[in-house]
């Protein structure tokens, strides 16, 4: 259970699931970054263990704090990532993000809590990949498991570089 008490998944309502839904979900996460460098194949493997949830504008996602080990990968829409910036009600967003991105992969692999707080800013489409289905198509596909965990790393490595530059250019001022 979240930290704070809420449901992150209580305001979502479920698009589609399952193999009948793959090649739609398939279709969605073509145009994500993490498969840009992907086969249709690889694709459709991975859509086996997505499920697609439609979330409404306000609806929080992720809550920073939290030890729920899940990621989001953005087919639609456009959510701000909010930070803690003093007692727990004051925010600063921190960046936006819009489709073709992930949220909370960084739980989803190291099993710490997530380090922001998402809020959906337009209505959004967002392919849901829990901790136990990532884990499973670890165990079913390694070696497209292999390319999956690859690029979030990579994806995860240029966000650090951005950020560092972003940080050194504060600290000048």
């Amino acid at each position: 259970m979240a930290v704070h008490g809420k449901n992150p998944f209580e305001r979502l309502e479920l698009v589609g699931t399952g193999t009948t839904f793959t090649a739609t979900i398939g279709d969605m996460l073509e145009s994500a970054d993490m498969f840009r460098d992907m086969t249709r194949q690889e694709v459709d493997i991975f859509a086996q263990y997505v499920q697609a949830y439609s979330a409404p504008k306000g609806a929080e996602v992720l809550y920073e704090g939290d030890r729920e080990s899940y990621m989001f990968i953005v087919a639609e829409g456009k959510l701000d990532i909010m930070k803690h910036t003093g007692g727990y009600e004051e925010k600063k967003k921190i960046a936006t993000v819009r489709a073709g991105k992930t949220i909370g992969e960084m739980a989803l692999l190291d099993g710490l809590p997530h380090s922001a707080t998402v809020v959906v800013i337009d209505p959004a489409i967002l392919l849901l990949v829990t901790k136990n289905k990532f884990e499973q198509f670890m165990g079913d596909q390694p070696e497209v498991a292999l390319k999956v965990v690859r690029k979030m790393a990579t994806l995860m490595s240029l966000r650090l570089r951005q950020t560092s530059g972003v940080l050194i250019d504060h600290l000048k001022d």
